[in-house]
C-alpha cells in the first residue's frame, strides 16, 4: 500500500472497544497522520471501568496523532447491548460529520462477537457514502480460525514504535495485551509483504 492520500485526506476508524483500533491498525493510522491525513478514531462502547479506559484511549489516540470519539459511553456496555438500528444511526451521524475518504473497521470473520457486529454496522452506515473501506483482524494470534491474513498489507516500518507506544497506553489491559506479540506479528506480516513491519487488511471497497 503506497501513499494513500494527499494532504487533508480524512480517515475514520471504528473499534468495538478501547485498544481494538490500536492493535489492529495503529501503525497504518500513525503513518496516515504523518502523511497529512486527519484521523478520527471512534470507540463504540466501553465494557467496564469507563473513566480509566477513557483516559487510556485518549492517551493512545494522542500518541497516534488522532482525534478520539466515543459512540456510546452513557454507561458501561458491550456492543451487543446496543440495538443494531441505534448503533447504525449513531455511526451514520459520525460518517456525515467526518465525511471520510477511508474507513477502517473490524473484519467480518473476527471471532469476537462484538467485533463482528461493528463490521456489520459499519458496512450498513456506509451504504450511501463513497469511500474506501478496509478491515483489520484485531488479533490473528487469538483468532486461529480466521481465513487467511487479508489481501492488502500496509508498510508500518516507520510507525511500529508509535503503534506499540499507543497500545501501551492501555495500562489496565496490559495483562492480556502482549506488546512484543504485536511487534512480532507486524514483523511476520512484513516478511510476507516484503517490509520490515506491516499490518494486514482486507480490502472491502476501493476507488481507483
Amino acid at each position: 500500500m503506497n501513499r494513500l492520500f494527499e494532504d487533508n485526506g480524512r480517515v475514520l476508524a471504528f473499534g468495538a472497544h478501547p485498544d481494538d483500533i490500536e492493535v489492529g491498525a495503529g501503525g497504518l493510522l500513525a503513518r496516515l497522520v504523518e502523511e497529512g491525513a486527519s484521523v478520527t478514531m471512534c470507540v463504540i462502547s466501553i465494557p467496564s471501568n469507563p473513566e480509566i479506559r477513557k483516559k487510556e484511549a485518549q492517551a493512545a489516540a494522542s500518541a497516534l496523532g488522532a482525534q478520539l470519539r466515543f459512540l456510546y459511553d452513557e454507561k458501561p456496555s458491550r456492543v451487543e447491548d446496543i440495538s443494531m438500528h441505534e448503533l447504525v444511526r449513531r455511526m451514520d451521524q459520525l460518517v456525515a460529520d467526518t465525511r471520510p475518504d477511508l474507513v477502517v473497521t473490524h473484519c467480518q470473520n473476527d471471532l469476537h462477537w462484538d467485533h463482528g457486529l461493528v463490521h456489520r454496522a459499519t458496512v450498513s452506515a456506509l451504504r450511501r457514502t463513497p469511500c474506501d473501506l478496509l478491515a483489520f483482524v484485531s488479533s490473528p494470534e487469538n483468532n486461529a480460525q480466521v481465513r487467511g491474513y487479508g489481501n492488502c498489507f500496509a508498510d508500518v516500518t516507520k510507525t511500529i514504535d508509535t503503534k506499540i507506544r499507543a497500545i501501551g497506553c492501555h495500562q489496565s489491559q496490559l495483562s492480556h495485551l502482549d506488546l512484543e506479540s504485536s511487534r512480532d506479528l507486524a514483523r511476520a506480516m512484513g516478511r510476507i509483504s516484503g517490509h520490515a513491519f506491516a499490518e494486514a487488511f482486507e480490502v472491502l471497497r476501493v476507488r481507483i
